[in-house]
């Protein structure tokens, strides 16, 4: 007979989109017990319950937010005195929640072999008013080690600024990135994908090899795709922050709890693995100057244009393709990777309209 744990692992599993003989070598029983118990009602546990106290603020919690995870909600009850285990939690969780299909789990990638990266966003609350949050996620395909960042938008420059920070993080790179067809990668989607230049331009810098799925195959990434709501039920879902810097810093000192997790496909940590796994990462020697990303071409005068303000570089210049980065209230200007200039950034031109340009002159006359 199998343990109320063991019940409850089979119908995890199942619900993760695995075969019956799946399931059944993840818990190491035939297969035919595993339709026995799944077929079976699904019996609450009888009689006194250290939960039992807690069981009410568990409902409130779910009626408002449907998707808190088992770990949020031990870890709340636990600050109230509770001292009763996780497993009793999930197992009262499961009866009362609503059931959610989770996506199947994803085929294995050697040890450096793949990284997978995505978007994310949630809502939650800053300063006391509900705002919006954009995150991105990065995780290693083999190990399933975790790097996720608040992020302001979903532009090149943050994408780039993104991957030297996980780079860092992790202490190295896979040989692939595997992306969806956004736009910061992908340019356009005709008969041949056309890649967006300066992206590849970093992918380049590091030698790794660039692959996006299928259109409208986000499944393709799974490791990643499940990382997102993890991210966001853990860290965003009904939380409260008093300030954008308390939510960084809880994400980045969380990173630490997640990639300490029990994977129950693998049965191991993706801290665990990554120790075997680090190893065969690429080492950087620097990383992508994000400046590269930031061009403009010299004009005939030795000029750049840059916010509609123009900026002496050098008439030797002329033609060429500069970088430049905006520090401060100063832009630095290289050719390649050797400084030019500092120069300091001018005033930005006031626009006004036709009708601001008629009143000004009628009032002057």
């Amino acid at each position: 007979m199998l343990t109320k744990e063991q019940v409850l692992e089979i119908r995890i599993l199942k619900r993760a989109g695995l075969t019956n003989k799946e399931v059944s070598r993840q818990v190491n029983c035939h297969s035919n017990t595993i339709t026995k118990y799944l077929n079976e009602e699904w019996k609450e546990m009888k009689g006194k319950s250290k939960l039992d106290p807690y069981k009410e603020y568990i409902k409130k919690r779910l009626e408002e937010y449907p998707k808190l995870t088992s770990v949020v909600l031990f870890k709340e009850i636990k600050e109230q005195g509770y001292t009763g285990g996780i497993t009793t939690l999930r197992m009262y969780t499961y009866t009362i929640r609503e059931k959610e299909i989770v996506q199947p789990i994803r085929y294995e990638t050697k040890p450096g072999e793949q990284f997978q990266v995505d978007w994310g966003e949630g809502t939650t609350i800053i300063g006391g008013r509900k705002e919006t949050v954009k995150f991105i996620t990065i995780v290693l395909g083999y190990s399933r080690m975790l790097y996720a960042q608040v992020v302001p938008d979903e532009k090149l420059i943050t994408l780039l600024n993104a991957h030297n920070k996980a780079f860092e993080y992790f202490g190295g790179y896979p040989n692939i990135g595997l992306y969806d067809n956004m736009k910061t990668v992908v340019k356009s989607l005709r008969k041949e994908k056309e890649y967006n230049a300066k992206f590849m331009d970093f992918a380049d810098y590091y030698g790794f090899k660039v692959i996006t799925h299928r259109p409208y195959n986000p499944r393709a990434k799974g490791k990643v795709e499940r990382m997102v709501p993890f991210v966001r039920n853990n860290i965003i879902y009904g939380k409260s922050y008093s300030n954008l810097s308390e939510l960084e810093n809880s994400l980045y000192d969380w990173l630490h709890t997640a990639n300490q997790r029990l994977q129950s496909e693998l049965k191991e940590t993706p801290l665990e693995r990554f120790e075997r796994e680090k190893e065969y990462l690429n080492k950087p020697t620097k990383f992508y100057p994000l400046r590269r990303v930031n061009t403009r071409i010299v004009r005939e005068k030795g000029v750049i244009v840059y916010r509609e303000r123009s900026y002496p570089v050098g008439i030797k210049y002329a033609g060429k393709t500069i970088n430049l980065d905006h520090i401060n209230n100063t832009i630095h200007i290289y050719d390649e990777d050797n400084l030019i200039d500092i120069l300091p950034i001018k005033d930005q031109v006031e626009v006004r309209s036709l009708k601001e340009y008629q009143k000004l002159v009628s009032d002057t006359l």
